[in-house]
């Protein structure tokens, strides 16, 4: 949740008071583009502790803008388990032969380790996975799945450093919002 405090309301209206609609145009726009930004943001985070792509960040997250009548935006994240191969598997690909484990690491700088009774398959519909047998039949399988992207973003190191993040970014984006409306770059 992205929120203006007193000091930031009182300064925008300090600068922009005499021009008419300059003050909510100001804020919406700041808290805005700080959400935008603070997402971004987030996403590089946690690419930084865990093996998963941008793009998997990015389409969980969901922004719920400001406007003038609400002077607060929300940034959220929800989403189901990343399926393992998401993360770095050895094999990425199916291997037949192949007798050696699965080896999967889900964070960085983690040793990764190798996971029994699982084995890359690629289904009829083209998709590649790591299953797990069921019983000790041969079928049925199931397929193996890591953390969330939601879990993720709540890993404590990320979130303290998203707030922080969305709490400078809002400061600088006023700052550039007040400075813009008033003729300056």
């Amino acid at each position: 949740m992205i929120e203006l405090t007193a000091e930031q309301i009182r300064r925008a209206q300090s600068y922009l008071g005499h021009i008419p609609g300059a003050v909510p145009r100001a804020l919406v726009g700041a808290i805005n583009r700080a959400a935008e930004s603070t997402r971004t943001e987030a996403s590089r985070k946690v690419r930084e502790i865990y093996y998963v792509k941008h793009k998997d960040i990015i389409s969980t997250i969901k922004i719920k803008k400001a406007s003038p009548e609400n002077l607060m935006a929300t940034v959220t994240s929800s989403g189901n388990l990343l399926p393992l191969a998401k993360f770095r598997v050895t094999p990425q690909r199916p291997q037949p032969r192949r007798k050696s484990p699965v080896v999967i690491r889900v964070k960085r700088g983690a040793e990764g380790g190798s996971v029994k009774n699982v084995f890359v398959a690629r289904m009829r519909s083209g998709h590649i996975g790591v299953f797990g047998r069921v019983g000790k039949s041969r079928l049925p399988i199931q397929e193996k799945y890591g953390p969330s992207i939601p879990q993720m973003l709540g890993n404590p190191t990320v979130s303290v450093w998203i707030e922080e993040k969305a709490v400078e970014r809002l400061e600088q984006r006023l700052d550039h919002e007040i400075s813009r409306i008033l003729g300056g770059k």
